[in-house]
C-alpha cells in the first residue's frame, strides 16, 4: 500500500525540472523512459516494468484467455482503483468495492447522493464471469465501466480521462498501454479488476485430502458442513464449485423495491439476481442483493425460515430444513472457503 500512496503522491504533485523519478518497484527486466509531454523533456516520468501478472489459485478453473490483461495494464488499474481523480472528487472505486471487505460492499450513495437499490457486489473471479453486473446486462468489465463511472463517480470517462491524461504519471501510465487515454484507462480498470482472485481456501486444502478418503469422518463440522451444503441443505444446486456459482439468477429474497433485476435483460426473469460467489464471503459485511443479511448465520437462517413470502421465489428456497447444528456445520464450511491471508488495507489517505 505504501508503493501505491507514493505513486499517487508523485502524480499530483509533478515538479518542472526534477530529474526523472523511478516508480512502480518490482518486476523485471529495463526500464522504459515515457515523455508525458513530448514538448517538454524535463517531465519525462521513468516507469520501471510493471511487476508479473498476480498467479492464479491452483483451486480455480483454467483461467479464460484475455489479451487485455497485461502486467501493465493492472499496474496502471491498481493505482486508478484508489484514485479519487477518476471522480473529479472524493469517490474512487475502492470507496464502495472496499478491497478490506472483499472488494465489495453495502448499499451506497452515488457520486449524486442518491441511494443506490443494490449492494455493492463483490470483485473477486470475475475472470470467469460472461455477463456483468447484478442483472447480467453487461457483455464484459469494458461495457460496463463507462455507465457505472458515470452513475456511481459522476463524470464521463471523457472528462476523467482528459484529467487523468494531463498528470505526467498517468499519462507515462496510458502511453506504455497505448491507444486512447480512454480506452488505456478502461483496459487498465478492467485488467486490474478482473486479477482479484479468491481461491487457496482452507477448503480447498482439506478437500484434497478428506474427499480422496471415502471413510473420512464426518464429525469434523467443516466436511460436514461440505456434506450439507452439496445435498441435504441444497446449497450447490446454483452455488456450484469449484467458483461456488452457477453464474445464473435467482429469486431467494424479497425485493421491496420492485426491482426488476434480470428482467431488464429477460422478462421472463423479473426479480431475478446474479448468483454471488462465496468464496471470500467471511469478508463481506452484506449478503443478497439488498444487503438484507448481516451474517452468514443470518444467511443460513434465511434459508431455513423462508417460505411463501417470497414471491416467485425458487422452489429450491422453500425445501431447506436443517437443525441447529447442521446450520452451524454448514456456517463452518462457508467460513472456510476464504483464503486465510492479511486483507488488503482500506481506504488509504490519498492527496
Amino acid at each position: 500500500m505504501k508503493r501505491i500512496v507514493l505513486l499517487v503522491l508523485l502524480a499530483a504533485c509533478p515538479k518542472t525540472g526534477d530529474k526523472p523519478t523511478p516508480n512502480e518497484p518490482g518486476g523485471s527486466g529495463s526500464s522504459r523512459a515515457v515523455t508525458p509531454n513530448p514538448g517538454d523533456a524535463a517531465s519525462a516520468i521513468v516507469l520501471l516494468p510493471a511487476p508479473p501478472l498476480p498467479a492464479v489459485p491452483a483451486s480455480l478453473p483454467p483461467l479464460p484467455a484475455n489479451p487485455r490483461v497485461t502486467p501493465e495494464a493492472v499496474a496502471l488499474g491498481e493505482l486508478l482503483f484508489w484514485e479519487p481523480r477518476l471522480s473529479g472528487g472524493t469517490q474512487a472505486c475502492a470507496t464502495c468495492h472496499d478491497p478490506a471487505h472483499g472488494y465489495a460492499g453495502e448499499i451506497a450513495a452515488a457520486a449524486d447522493g442518491k441511494q443506490n437499490l443494490r449492494r455493492t457486489p463483490a470483485l473477486v473471479n470475475l475472470a470467469w464471469v460472461k455477463e456483468f453486473g447484478w442483472d447480467g446486462r453487461y457483455p464484459s468489465v469494458a461495457d460496463l465501466l463507462p455507465p457505472h463511472i458515470k452513475g456511481q463517480l459522476g463524470d464521463p470517462i471523457e472528462s476523467a480521462s482528459a484529467r487523468l491524461d494531463a498528470v505526467p504519471l498517468y499519462h507515462s501510465h496510458i502511453a506504455r498501454i497505448g491507444g486512447t487515454p480512454r480506452d488505456a484507462i478502461l483496459q487498465a480498470l478492467e485488467a486490474f479488476v478482473l486479477t482479484r482472485y479468491e481461491g487457496d481456501s482452507p477448503w480447498d486444502r482439506q478437500e484434497r485430502v478428506a474427499l480422496s478418503r471415502p471413510g473420512t469422518s464426518t464429525t469434523d463440522p467443516v466436511l460436514a458442513g461440505y456434506k450439507l451444503f452439496m445435498g441435504k441443505a441444497q446449497c450447490g444446486v446454483c452455488h456450484l464449485p469449484p467458483l461456488y456459482t452457477d453464474g445464473s439468477y435467482h429469486v431467494v429474497d424479497n425485493n421491496p423495491f420492485n426491482d426488476d433485476g434480470r428482467g431488464r435483460v429477460d422478462p421472463a426473469h423479473k426479480g431475478a439476481f446474479r448468483t454471488p460467489t462465496l468464496r471470500g464471503a467471511t469478508q463481506r459485511t452484506k449478503f443478497f442483493h439488498q444487503a438484507t443479511s448481516g451474517s452468514l448465520e443470518d444467511v443460513v437462517s434465511h434459508y431455513v425460515h423462508a417460505d411463501d413470502h417470497i414471491p416467485n421465489a425458487d422452489p429450491v428456497v422453500t425445501k431447506i430444513d436443517l437443525s441447529a447444528d447442521e446450520q452451524n456445520q454448514l456456517v463452518a464450511f462457508l467460513k472456510s472457503l476464504t483464503a486465510e491471508r492479511p486483507a488488503p488495507a482500506s481506504k488509504p489517505v490519498l492527496p
